[in-house]
């Protein structure tokens, strides 16, 4: 019995199921070498070990490609779950270290009012570490979508079934100017003026350039940008700089000092900003960044909205009336 055992348990060991999930959805042993990290020797080893030990066909050669046999699709089936089990328990591990600290990854389009909420949550829960990534709204979807982040925020995200969202406040894009230009005190803008104007755009994959882009075609303007930033402190410096006007979200940043923010009458349709994350993503963390969220909304979004200042959005409070965390140093840029 002992020995009939461990002869099951060396034929479904995990690189040989890993191989034969890889040659299955690679179709060569060589595509799968490469996905894996291993040699094509290797990975061919592990399938025809198995079939060996277990009298079995796996693979037929069709057409230079290998396909599945029926057998293999199911074995392909438990293969996926029990890989994907083993990564959902590595993952759930890695947010916590030998003392029982937890980790949260965080994704950021814009620095505020992401920050306000992470400052929120880090003083609700003292023990907590947040390591922030930020990027354009492409990448940040990217990274929540691959799990590289565990929850994000970001404006103007389209309604996927695989999100989990809750929505945090609504803004508008603003034009943004050097205090010295000749239109920093205007109220407002058309964008007839600023297509005249040196502009400053943001690298595709920018939520605010594609809204931007969007307005600009639809009033028949195409302007040439005098500079284009891969980031939005790109844009913020290149116009305290007086490069030229740059496009923010309106609680894009508490840094206003260097800058005016102008409402301009073609994008004064406001977007939600929200908080969102796979979901199958479940753990009490996560849970509790969507719950500061949820009160967060509540408590301050209608004063945050009406001063249109991101400072304001530093000092949420949650509903128990209890002062907000500023920006911590626990949090990683």
């Amino acid at each position: 019995m002992k020995e009939t055992k461990a002869r099951r348990e060396k034929h479904l060991t995990r690189p040989r199921l890993q191989a034969l999930v890889a040659v299955t959805e690679a179709g060569s042993f060589a595509a799968a070498a490469r996905r894996l990290g291993i040699s094509h020797t290797s990975v061919a080893q592990q399938i025809h070990e198995l079939e060996q030990e277990q009298s079995v066909h796996l693979f037929d050669r069709i057409g230079g490609k290998l396909c599945p046999t029926p057998l293999c699709d199911e074995l392909y089936d438990i293969g996926q779950r029990i890989i994907s089990a083993e990564l959902d328990a590595e993952r759930l591990l890695s947010r916590c270290d030998i003392h029982g600290r937890r980790f949260l990854r965080v994704g950021l389009g814009n620095a505020m009012p992401g920050m306000a909420l992470i400052a929120q949550v880090i003083q609700d829960v003292p023990s907590l570490s947040v390591s922030v990534v930020t990027g354009s709204h492409q990448r940040i979807m990217q990274a929540v979508a691959s799990r590289e982040i565990d929850v994000a925020i970001l404006p103007d995200v389209p309604r996927d079934p695989r999100f989990r969202i809750a929505p945090l406040v609504s803004q508008d894009i603003v034009a943004i100017v050097h205090p010295d230009h000749p239109l920093s005190r205007r109220a407002n803008l058309g964008l007839g003026e600023l297509a005249e104007q040196k502009l400053i755009y943001r690298t595709r994959g920018s939520s605010t350039q594609r809204l931007v882009d969007r307005a600009m075609r639809a009033a028949g303007f195409d302007p040439i940008p005098v500079l284009t930033a891969d980031t939005r402190d790109g844009v913020a410096e290149a116009v305290a700089l007086g490069v030229g006007i740059g496009f923010m979200w309106r609680l894009g940043t508490s840094r206003t000092d260097m800058f005016r923010c102008l409402a301009v009458a073609e994008l004064a349709q406001a977007s939600q900003e929200v908080v969102f994350a796979l979901g199958d993503e479940r753990n009490v963390v996560i849970d509790l960044f969507f719950g500061t969220a949820e009160r967060f909304v509540v408590h301050r979004s209608g004063q945050v909205l009406a001063s249109g200042r991101a400072s304001n959005a530093a000092r949420v409070a949650p509903a128990d009336g209890r002062p907000g965390a500023g920006t911590s140093k626990n949090v990683a840029a």
